[in-house]
């Protein structure tokens, strides 16, 4: 039985183009959901294609979002609860089986040690990014080294993220993540934005290292707003409305609108239609260098290289480097990624090969 274990909207995004995959193929698989995130996840999971998951290990903090740390702790001790539980049922399930996990989120990581605990191998998807220095990005740095040591199997983006797992059994090269057919599969259904809108960027700023320093948030919109050479869009969730916002009106900043998240492929047309993009996320990097658009990733570091050196380029949080980026973005516009390789299928074809796959 092949076990895909997440919790938030991001894996869903990336796992469930391989998901797709197994159902054209009819092979039979289950979701086990931490709910790491609640009200999005759910709303995505339709639209992507999902049915329902086959087990609750948790539902967020009491139903509700992960917004603080005490909260965070609250729903590890969850999950923790829920595997001591079942952990019996777990062990006497069938052999033969996998556990699958992506990337570099708590849920990663505590589905690993569920896997582990009922003595079944865990896949890795998305194994091998390294940043080289554990405090950035913090906590995810350290999630992968753990589950890095711990996975049976890696499937590694590239051979630069193999090359971080030397030594390592059972590493397989992917030729790229596997947002490439998230972002395509989502293309392919032909949303596109009002060619009539005027020329827009979009900005995508999320993270608790990022949120949770308020003069860094105030320095950085400011700076936008007065160096931007096109009004921008800048999409909120849970997590970094009332932090933008706040800013936003507090200063006065026209240039910037705040514009709730969208679902995944109407997020795509947004992307496709973007002269620029400001984000500190991994996964929108990554969806922005399938497409060329030039990107700045707002962030002290990085462990993903998409877009790095040609269409992308890394702030270090310097306010210098954003007003650089905003000056010249243009040049920045590289030729989209024609690259016909699938992660996905490589993932699923080495699944099948293992014997990993009963079928419905």
């Amino acid at each position: 039985m092949i076990v895909f274990i997440y919790g938030t909207t991001a894996e869903a995004i990336k796992l469930a183009p391989i998901m797709r995959r197994l159902d054209d193929r009819g092979v039979a698989y289950q979701q086990w959901v931490t709910f790491q995130h609640t009200d999005a996840l759910r709303a995505a999971m339709p639209e992507l294609g999902l049915r329902g998951p086959d087990r609750v290990i948790a539902d967020g903090w009491r139903g509700r979002p992960l917004k603080r740390p005490i909260q965070m702790v609250g729903w590890m001790a969850t999950v923790g609860g829920w595997a001591i539980r079942h952990l019996g049922a777990l062990r006497r399930a069938p052999r033969g089986g996998v556990v699958i996990v992506h990337g570099d989120t708590m849920t990663t990581v505590l589905g690993t040690f569920i896997g582990r605990l009922a003595g079944v191998p865990v896949a890795h998807v998305e194994a091998g990014l390294r940043s080289g220095d554990w405090r950035h990005p913090f906590p995810e740095e350290l999630d992968r080294r753990i589950v890095g040591r711990l996975a049976a199997i890696h499937y590694a983006p590239t051979p630069e993220t193999a090359a971080n797992l030397a030594g390592r059994s059972n590493v397989i090269v992917t030729q790229g993540n596997t947002v490439k057919d998230a972002v395509r599969d989502s293309a392919a259904r032909g949303l596109r934005t009002d060619a009539s809108s005027s020329p827009y960027g979009l900005v995508l700023l999320h993270r608790f290292e990022f949120i949770s320093n308020p003069q860094l948030v105030v320095e950085t919109l400011r700076t936008l707003n007065d160096h931007t050479p096109v009004d921008l869009r800048v999409v909120v969730d849970s997590y970094s409305r009332d932090a933008i916002e706040r800013v936003i009106g507090e200063h006065g900043l026209s240039r910037l609108t705040p514009t709730a998240k969208q679902e995944h492929a109407a997020f795509v047309a947004s992307l496709q239609g973007a002269q620029l993009v400001v984000t500190d996320s991994g996964g929108v990097q990554e969806e922005s260098a399938v497409f060329g658009i030039p990107t700045l990733i707002h962030r002290m570091a990085t462990e993903r290289s998409e877009g790095l050196g040609t269409s992308a380029l890394l702030s270090h949080w310097d306010q210098d480097v954003v007003r650089r980026f905003l000056a010249d973005a243009d040049t920045r516009r590289a030729a989209a990624d024609a690259e016909s390789a699938s992660p996905s299928d490589i993932i699923v074809e080495d699944l099948i090969a293992r014997g990993f796959a009963g079928t419905v």
